[in-house]
């Protein structure tokens, strides 16, 4: 059976490579006009250069070149868009937008980030008072006590003078804790140097670097087999496959995917114990996740329990990166 459906597949994607050149060569694209960088090779274009870990120097170079628009030559001289000026990214990402990558929806459920339309409003009509600043000021005795846990973590690495510290790994562990305890109400991490890494945390550090393995078949196939089937079909195929990247993906949505709903079920025991039960958890009721659940019950749509496990690893996903970053600068 797996051989007929590698023998398929083969036929599929040779059948595409040929049309794609094909239309290459006689249909001539709206984006022709666009500057950009010439393609290095037939098959991946200049996307190799444009995706991968050490891509900063070739990014730089073209947005000096060419600006905040440019053409890219993708998989078979597939032209795209490339686009990072600010005024337009605020018209695709916040004004104008009303579709999201599929890759959005794969690896976080259907959180905020990836559903579109009436349901993203919902969903953004519900999240909007959690971040009101009122709620943030309830927040700051959260965010100092893990502060002072990362202070008195790299005080004593300094104990018997100076040392060099790896700042991003501690930044980005106190991110996920910052967002574990004020969004949910869970500690992932002691922030100590012997702490034992949480499941969470290891599986959500290590699934954007993979996704960068991807960077081909997430722009070509992901969009065509995002919609074939049902989910429990299509992770039939996938465990069928070969592909050791993949199936590592696999296993840390897996564990993104188990959490969040241990989190969620925790969570609304919690909220059905009272106020006594909530307030002997780490946020005593008035993290992120406690709000929104509240907000649900009384709403007059609720969101369906996907959308709320989405919410978790899409919370995470869009503090923690950000986050640690900024405070690796600072």
């Amino acid at each position: 059976m797996f051989s007929a459906i590698l023998t398929v597949a083969a036929l599929y994607v040779f059948s595409w490579a040929i049309w794609k050149i094909g239309r290459r060569f006689y249909r001539k694209s709206a984006l022709d006009n666009i500057p950009g960088p010439s393609a290095k090779s037939l098959w991946q274009g200049v996307l190799p250069q444009v995706f991968n870990d050490n891509a900063w120097s070739f990014q730089k170079e073209m947005a000096e070149k060419y600006g905040g628009v440019v053409k890219l030559t993708g998989l078979l001289g597939d032209v795209q868009l490339y686009v990072f000026d600010p005024k337009a990214m605020h018209h695709i990402v916040v004004k104008d937008t009303n579709t999201y990558e599929e890759l959005n929806l794969a690896l976080f459920g259907r959180g905020i980030l990836a559903v579109v339309g009436e349901q993203h409003r919902k969903q953004r009509k519900m999240l909007n008072p959690v971040f009101s600043i009122a709620h943030m000021r309830q927040m700051l005795p959260t965010f100092y006590s893990v502060g002072h846990k990362l202070r008195d973590a790299i005080a004593k690495k300094v104990e018997a003078g100076p040392i060099e510290v790896e700042l991003v790994s501690w930044m980005t562990r106190t991110a996920l804790e910052l967002v574990g305890q004020s969004g949910f109400s869970v500690s992932f991490d002691p922030l100590t140097e012997d702490g034992i890494p949480h499941p969470y945390t290891v599986a959500a550090k290590q699934v954007v670097p993979l996704t960068f393995r991807f960077f081909v078949s997430r722009i070509y196939l992901l969009p065509l087999l995002i919609n074939i089937g049902t989910p429990k079909l299509r992770r039939f195929f996938i465990d069928l496959v070969p592909w050791k990247d993949l199936r590592d993906l696999r296993d840390h949505v897996d564990i993104l995917h188990k959490t969040a709903v241990e989190i969620i079920e925790t969570k609304k025991a919690a909220l059905a114990e009272g106020d006594k039960a909530a307030a002997r958890q780490i946020g005593q009721g008035k993290d992120i996740l406690s709000i929104l659940l509240r907000a649900n019950i009384s709403a007059s749509k609720e969101l369906s329990e996907e959308e709320l496990v989405g919410q978790i690893s899409t919370l995470t996903f869009a503090a923690m990166d950000t986050t640690s970053s900024a405070l690796s600068r600072t």
